[in-house]
């Protein structure tokens, strides 16, 4: 019996026991039955892949086998004793009657085509590492890599009982409705739960590296982790941050999926950060992202869409067939109509796509580009006239993700004053570097373009890191130039004739996403109704409402 047999009678095997608990489902008016199936379905196609294996093929038992299933028979009967508990049994979760409620009057044929079927085919399709275990388990005697994935799943394992089951404790005491988990487990990473499952997977994917053939069972537990970042852990915070309303504040201070390196191990990461090439691998990563082969640059857009999903319906070319390389859809441009543009002269609108991370007065010359990891202006501006201008002013730091639209627009009308390039690294701007390695966008390189406006002086300044190397101006109209032209572009400013600038007027463009610091003088008060931190915002709407001193 082939690979794709035995995948072909699981999958005839899982639909069918699927469609019976979707006809259950129907009787009861209930969709969330369906989910308490994820984890013991997969155990049951587990077990089941074995028994077919076995009496198809191969009658002999191997020891890599039984231990894979049976491991998995410990993640999967948890998970399912985890999600029906005792209110599962008298109540639907409003959650799925919500999702119901969408669907509309023919919500139970919309379930079997939308959920029931795919979910079945998605449990094949991560638990990859398995049925290649059961295939061809491999040699008889286990190795490292088998006692290694083990200890790792033994290990995730633990991590997602310990931090599930303190999570239950702490939501049935009284008084903590409304509060969020910061102890333990959840005081490393804000979803250690789902850290231990992803564990778990890739434990189950290193001993599936022992079967033959094994190796290419990866992109089981590789969508197991992706579900998790951009599903899983997308729903639950958009539902915590409605719930509780510290939860802001905890996302500001916790590393999302990944724990956060203890203090005394800090030191290592930030000699880590340092010795990296960073430069060079920029270079590198350059080469491929402008690449015009179309193979490659059709697999970095196919995968980058996957992953992040941009919304490309809001750009001038919605299909993604139509960019020359994979830097040519990352510096997209809008449609002129996508994004309105509030042209009063009070208001402040972002320049850019991305999320607040940080924001406020500068006082004594000093920013925050985390909590309790400050820098000094002097320091990133490197000019005393200009640090005049705003020591004692605003200032707003937006980082732009890989999926936000990366070009950049002027967020004020008026004239710019000057222009500058500084030299430097290419550290990672993401939350991780900014909390750990002080003064970091004072080390790496940046732009700076200054503007005096009718009522305010404004600064932004685009600053590079890992894998951005190139700040692109306006007045640039060749973007193949080298890094060269574009620094002596920088240093050169704008001809006269284009010094004077619209609101919403482009900018520039990052090369990969970084961040921009907008930087604004004292001359007026500043009504902070419109900025908080982990905010996203959008380029053209309104940022900051000026007031008269």
């Amino acid at each position: 019996m082939s690979l794709f047999g035995l995948a072909l009678y699981l999958t005839l095997l899982n639909s069918s026991i699927v469609s019976i608990l979707w006809g259950y489902c129907k009787t009861k008016e209930r969709l969330d039955f369906i989910f308490a199936y994820w984890g013991l379905g997969i155990v049951i196609m587990s077990w089941s892949a074995m028994v077919i294996e076995g009496l198809l093929e191969d009658p002999s038992l191997h020891l890599r086998q039984l231990i894979v299933n049976i491991l998995i028979s410990l993640w999967g009967i948890r998970l399912s004793l985890h999600i029906t508990k005792r209110k599962f049994w008298i109540i639907e979760d409003p959650r799925y009657t919500n999702l119901k409620n969408n669907m509309g009057k023919t919500w139970m044929l919309k379930s079997y085509k939308k959920i029931f079927l795919p979910l079945a085919l998605l449990q094949l399709l991560v638990m990859s590492p398995i049925i290649s275990l059961n295939f061809l388990p491999g040699s008889e005697n286990l190795n490292f890599l088998d006692f290694l994935g083990i200890v790792i799943f033994m290990g995730g394992f633990t991590v997602e009982f310990k931090a599930d089951h303190a999570l239950k404790k702490f939501r049935q005491r009284a008084g903590n409705k409304s509060k969020v988990l910061k102890e333990g487990l959840w005081s490393y990473c804000r979803h250690p739960n789902y850290f231990g499952d992803i564990l778990q997977w890739w434990g189950l994917y290193l001993i599936a590296c022992n079967a033959i053939g094994g190796g290419w069972s990866f992109y089981g537990p590789f969508l197991m982790t992706m579900i998790f970042l951009k599903i899983s852990i997308k729903n639950v915070e958009n539902r915590e941050v409605l719930n509780r309303p510290d939860y802001g504040d905890y996302v500001d201070s916790t590393n999302k999926l990944f724990p956060e390196l203890p203090e005394k191990y800090k030191k290592i990461f930030v000699w880590w950060q340092n010795i990296l090439p960073h430069k060079l691998i920029t270079i590198i990563a350059g080469y491929f992202y402008r690449s015009k082969n179309i193979f490659l640059k059709s697999s970095l857009i196919n995968i980058f869409c996957f992953l992040y999903k941009p919304n490309l319906n809001e750009s001038e070319r919605t299909d993604k067939k139509e960019y020359k390389s994979f830097n040519d859809l990352f510096t997209r441009k809008l449609k002129p109509e996508a994004r309105p543009i509030n042209f009063s002269e009070s208001k402040v609108i972002s320049p850019v796509d991305g999320v607040i991370t940080s924001f406020g007065e500068i006082k004594d010359g000093t920013l925050f580009q985390a909590k309790k990891n400050k820098y000094k202006l002097e320091d990133l501006l490197k000019n005393k006239h200009i640090e005049e201008v705003y020591k004692e002013g605003y200032y707003v730091t937006i980082y732009l993700a890989p999926s936000n639209y990366h070009r950049i627009h002027f967020p004020l009308d008026g004239t710019i004053k000057e222009t500058k390039y500084f030299p430097g690294s290419l550290f990672s701007v993401k939350k991780s570097s900014l909390k750990t390695l002080a003064s970091l966008y004072t080390k790496n390189e940046r732009a700076l373009i200054q503007v005096e406006s009718k009522k305010i002086s404004y600064c932004l300044i685009s600053v590079g890191a890992l894998m951005v190397g190139r700040i692109v101006p306006f007045w640039l109209k060749n973007s193949n130039l080298n890094k060269k032209e574009i620094l002596s572009a920088w240093s050169k400013g704008p001809q006269e004739n284009l010094s004077k600038i619209k609101k919403g007027k482009e900018l520039g463009y990052f090369e990969m996403g970084s961040t921009i610091i907008l930087l604004l003088s004292s001359s007026v008060k500043l009504n902070n109704n419109f900025l908080s931190e982990s905010k996203a915002v959008k380029f053209g709407e309104v940022l900051i409402d000026l007031m008269d001193k």
